[in-house]
Parts: C-alpha cells; sequence; structure tokens
C-alpha cells in the first residue's frame, strides 16, 4: 500500500511522533521507518514522489467506508508490525501508530519524548 500525500508536513510529524516512541533511534531512522509505512523504500523517494505530484492524494481514514478502513487496518497493522518488529499482540502502539499515519485527529504521545522506552522484540 503506498499512501500519496499532499507534502511532507504529515510525514515529518509522524516521524517526530516515532522518535517519542522509539527513544533510542535517532529521528533520521525515524524517518526511514516512516517513508516505509507509507509504501515508499526510503525518505528520499517519498520526498521526491511527493513533490512531483501527479498522483491524488489518498484519503485519511475518515473518508473511507468502514470496509475500506478495515482492509487499510488490517493492511498497515502488517506493515507496521513488520517495519517496526513489533509483535501483533502490541495492539495499543499499533493503533496510536495507525491514527498518526492516516487519520486527522489530533494525537497525543502518552509518554515523554527521549525518556520512555519501548522494547521492540
Amino acid at each position: 500500500m503506498r499512501f500519496y500525500l499532499t507534502g511532507l508536513a504529515r510525514p515529518k510529524k509522524v516521524a517526530q511522533h516515532l522518535s517519542a516512541m522509539f527513544p533510542k533511534n535517532n529521528l533520521s531512522a525515524s524517518q526511514e521507518w516512516t517513508a516505509k509505512l507509507y509504501g515508499y523504500r526510503d525518505w528520499h523517494e517519498m520526498a521526491e514522489i511527493t513533490k512531483n505530484g501527479g498522483n491524488a492524494p489518498s484519503k485519511l481514514d475518515e473518508y473511507l467506508s468502514e470496509e475500506e478502513q478495515a482492509a487499510r487496518s488490517i493492511e498497515q497493522n502488517e506493515i507496521i508490525c513488520k517495519v517496526l518488529s513489533l509483535s501483533k499482540t502490541d495492539a495499543d502502539r499499533l493503533a496510536l501508530i495507525r491514527q498518526i499515519l492516516t487519520s486527522r485527529i489530533p494525537v497525543k504521545i502518552p509518554f515523554k519524548p527521549k525518556s520512555a522506552s519501548f522494547r521492540r522484540k
């Protein structure tokens, strides 16, 4: 699944959230994760494709049907688990990361950046 964007503001915020959630990783690693989570090879590819346009932006979750949301959720869970090496049983973090990626609902990270530690498997 590739998520087409209108600009880099959302992915930059996603990378910042991931840095807060995984404080052992630097911002550049979080940017690479972000690009992969959106379906790109790396941050550079995502930035170039976004800058050049040519693709209609992907709809946010709020604008999808229930069936489309369910399908996206399943696919995103697979990608998130693979890219971030998370367990599928880590439902809280999966839901939060999905919301950060594809929803316009504001997200509050329930921990302090650079101080909390989430263990990756």
